[in-house]
């Protein structure tokens, strides 16, 4: 069951990755503030007809708009940016995992292996294959910072509908557009072949990504779903082969891979083995009725001590039973 969340997991991911030379692309035509509220304009109307048929819940739209403000910002910084990704804000925007974690490690006091070498030749991936370190640390801190605060709210809210969340989240991310933009939508953009672009943009950017992260989210964790950010990587940079060169590392594009491949690495749990009550060797159960069973228990209690559901302490004439 986990292998199939990792998997939709890494087909939001690889989505997101879609998105970005789409976007670059969309941006001839639309300014950013447009783009976004175009794009979630058609969110808002996709969302609408599913939830006819889905069913509406206030709770988890409620939860989408809370959440609204942060997905307005990075939504922003990301469709600003994906014309311009120097290596530290891919760098930088990516570590935010490394804090998940920690936190990860803070609360369960386990350190897994697969999150650690998943990360970290991501990071060394990034490093190598995008060149050019003098964009902002400002944009690329505020972009991981935002990532952080957003993964985190989504997994404390995990139980709220996802296409509701969705829903809640566009209609939210569409309102402080209209609001922030300044002046008036160019027409001549909408009235042409080109919403096509936003449209698209709704639908592998915002609506199906977006669904399946919350939902991954709920089902195996924030950073499990974080790490599928490899897939987004190689997503974009195979996508955008069009308008731009394929960067050629080997060295990194084989990290790409083993940050993929170590998430598909099950953790074996060694299995308890329990003992439940335990019945004299020549009394079977199916030969006792609840009547006769109680005061032999009583009998067996006052001569073994307490018993307990789980685990044996000691029976007279036996060894000791773990």
């Amino acid at each position: 069951m986990a292998r199939q969340y990792l998997a939709l997991a890494m087909l939001a991911s690889a989505l997101w990755g879609v998105s970005y030379p789409i976007t670059y692309l969309a941006l001839r035509f639309f300014s950013i503030n447009e783009l976004i509220m175009l794009s979630y304009l058609f969110s808002i109307l996709l969302l609408l007809m599913v939830l006819m048929f889905h069913g509406y819940d206030g709770k988890s739209i409620a939860k989408g708009l809370l959440l609204s403000p942060i997905n307005y910002v990075i939504t922003y910084l990301y469709t600003a940016l994906s014309h311009s990704v120097g290596g530290l804000t891919a760098l930088v925007s990516s570590s935010y995992v490394v804090l998940l974690i920690v936190i990860d490690y803070i609360r369960n006091r386990i350190i897994n292996v697969r999150y650690i070498v998943s990360e970290s030749t991501l990071l060394i991936a990034l490093y190598l294959l995008f060149q050019g370190y003098g964009d902002s640390i400002y944009v690329a801190s505020l972009l991981m910072f935002m990532n952080l605060v957003y993964t985190i709210a989504l997994a404390l809210i995990s139980n709220a509908d996802a296409l509701n969340f969705v829903f809640g989240q566009s209609t939210g991310v569409f309102l402080i557009t209209c609001l922030t933009m300044h002046g008036f939508i160019n027409t001549s953009s909408v009235l042409t072949s080109y919403l096509y672009y936003p449209f698209v943009l709704a639908l592998v950017g915002n609506v199906i990504p977006y669904a399946l992260y919350a939902l991954s989210i709920r089902h195996i964790g924030p950073v499990e779903t974080s790490l599928t950010s490899s897939v987004e990587t190689i997503s974009s940079l195979i996508s955008s082969t069009p308008i731009q060169q394929l960067p050629i590392n080997p060295v990194a594009w084989m990290l790409l891979m083993i940050s993929i491949l170590s998430l598909n690495i099950e953790n074996k749990k060694p299995e308890l083995r329990t003992v439940g009550l335990i019945l004299p060797s020549n009394c079977l159960p199916t030969q006792l009725t609840i009547e006769g069973i109680l005061p032999w228990n009583k009998e067996f209690r006052n001569n073994v001590g307490v018993i307990y559901p789980h685990i044996m302490r000691e029976i007279p004439g036996k060894r000791k039973i773990i």
